[in-house]
């Protein structure tokens, strides 16, 4: 029942909502001060937004084709143009981890007001507020770094509010700050104006806004992306690009991809289940019984964007519920099992909604805390970082003096977000030969160390991303060798070591590189690499550096 005066369920809400929150920033500071952080993801967006301040417009470095180039011919998420203001106060890539972990908290808000709109009762919202905040994609989201996708959730929270309390002009300001956010938000809004027709009647505004989002799907996937892409079509449809080949087993073209979906619907649908698809789809339905989201199907309308290029995929990352990817869903499938378990009362009088809505939050808290990213008993703790609770380092400090704000670097992927307030900055072993100085850090950030063979992915060269070949985004072995071969060649000196910290540069006189080596030995035995296959990939780069070495002679 909802009384005049805000009630104890009015306290736990916002109770939940700063415990959330508090928590998210913890883990988000101690990922990345634990050298957990990418710079393909933190790194990136950092780079992004410092570039814009210093007149740069959304430039990076960090991309598949190691050469500077706005961002938006990858993803399209100008949102990022809301942290600049926050970084001229103070350039702190801090800022993301809290924007973060602040839109996934305070999304619970919305979520209450639906469900004590749905169910009249501010208990029932309470109890939906706690479903959403302890979904294990939604953990997962909070747990990985920072994304853009991530800010989001509270905007589509707000906008299935604004559905069913006929609000069109939150409904409308949602949306735009959603199109903002990625280059397939326009599917989302697309369902927002699907959902209001089903659930208003009214067609005009259906219409307005699905308008809004076919507009911003053909604007940006048909002239911006392509214009600002080096190879004139979205990155995710060109071929051999690695992890970004996204979509190219559809076509190289948006107008390709739409005419395989309508012409060969047996190929996609046979592909979508070799790949996972109906998988995924099961995984996300696992905390709400899977049948409850399927009975208010109506509400899942606005999940088209996200559930769409999640399932289409051939990369599994963003099907994984170890990823960030599905954070935008979780708003959407709570208000769709939450307006089925309100059809289910209305046709039977056994079971009460505060009864089934009970079952389900039961199911999310055991759900939950098995994907917490905590080392507790039972819990699955993805990341598996050295320590649970990390703090700024001062060597970072120091390795940045030494290096210099000019300085081009390659750099090692789980230490890049440290540095990437810089013109050049590329992934290690990127540009090694070109740039000015190699940073590196001889640790392993995880104590996941060797990822079974047998349950290796065939993406991502075989680098899980949360064990240690996925945070160096490269083969451990390889990563060791290049760095012995790398001592030899001597084109680069000893800038700083300071174990675990290397610095290389082309300035620096040093070449006595033993206590470096030592330390490459004592890692060899700790990462369990064997000594042959350690000796073969040193031989490599080594026969690789005497036919470069001869090409510059002649």
């Amino acid at each position: 029942m909802i009384t005049g005066k805000r009630s104890v369920w009015w306290a736990g809400l916002w109770a939940a909502i700063l415990v959330h929150f508090t928590f998210f920033l913890i883990i988000g500071m101690s990922h990345h001060w634990g050298y957990l952080s990418s710079i393909n993801d933190l790194g990136t967006f950092d780079q992004l937004v410092w570039s814009t301040l210093h007149g740069n417009f959304l430039q990076t470095t960090i991309n598949p084709f190691e050469t500077p180039m706005i961002r938006l011919g990858i993803h399209f998420d100008p949102i990022l143009l809301l942290f600049v203001p926050l970084y001229a106060l103070s350039a702190s890539i801090e800022w993301l981890i809290i924007a973060q972990a602040a839109a996934l908290a305070l999304a619970a808000w919305p979520v209450f007001l639906l469900a004590r709109h749905t169910f009249q009762s501010e208990k029932s919202g309470f109890i939906w507020t706690i479903v959403y905040l302890m979904n294990p994609f939604l953990l997962s989201a909070g747990s990985w770094d920072f994304h853009p996708v991530t800010l989001t959730v509270p905007f589509i929270a707000l906008g299935l509010l604004a559905v069913v309390k006929q609000n069109i002009r939150m409904l409308i300001l949602s949306c735009l700050f959603i199109l903002m956010c990625k280059e397939h938000m326009g599917l989302t809004v697309i369902g927002f104006g699907l959902l209001w027709w089903f659930h208003n009647r009214d067609w005009k505004t259906a219409f307005l806004v699905a308008a809004l989002g076919a507009t911003h799907l053909l604007l940006v996937l048909y002239f911006i992306m392509p214009l600002l892409s080096p190879i004139g079509t979205p990155v995710m449809l060109g071929e051999q690009l690695g992890q970004m080949s996204r979509y190219n087993w559809l076509g190289n073209s948006l107008t390709e991809v739409i005419h395989t979906m309508m012409t060969q619907p047996d190929v996609v649908w046979a592909r979508v289940v070799k790949m996972g698809g109906i998988i995924y789809w099961w995984l996300l339905s696992i905390p709400f019984f899977f049948v409850f989201p399927f009975i208010g199907l109506q509400f899942l309308l606005p999940g088209l964007g996200d559930l769409v290029a999640n399932t289409l995929s051939s990369n599994p990352m963003p099907k994984g519920i170890w990823s960030y990817h599905s954070a935008g869903l979780i708003p959407v499938i709570t208000a769709a099992a939450m307006h089925g378990v309100e059809r289910i009362t209305r046709w039977q009088t056994t079971f009460s909604a505060q009864g089934l809505a009970g079952l389900i939050v039961a199911s999310s808290l055991v759900t939950g805390y098995f994907f917490l990213p905590l080392p507790l008993t039972g819990a699955i703790n993805y990341w598996a970082p050295n320590h649970v609770l990390s703090w700024p380092n001062p060597n970072v400090q120091m390795v940045r003096s030494a290096l210099g704000s000019s300085t081009s670097l390659s750099i090692q992927a789980n230490i890049g977000a440290h540095f990437t307030q810089r013109q050049s900055i590329y992934l290690y072993p990127a540009k090694v030969g070109e740039v000015d100085a190699i940073v590196l850090h001889l640790a392993s950030p995880t104590t996941n160390i060797n990822f079974p063979p047998e349950q290796r992915p065939d993406t991502l060269k075989n680098h899980h991303i949360t064990w240690l070949d996925g945070h160096l985004q490269m083969d451990r072995t390889e990563y060791l060798a290049s760095i012995e071969s790398l001592l030899d060649n001597k084109e680069y000196g000893i800038l700083l070591w300071n174990d675990p910290w290397l610095v290389l540069s082309k300035t620096a006189t040093s070449h006595q590189p033993e206590g470096v080596k030592s330390k490459i030995r004592q890692l060899r035995e700790e990462w369990d690499i064997e000594p042959t296959e350690y000796r073969n990939t040193l031989d490599k780069h080594w026969q690789d550096d005497y036919s470069i070495s001869k090409k510059k002679m002649r």
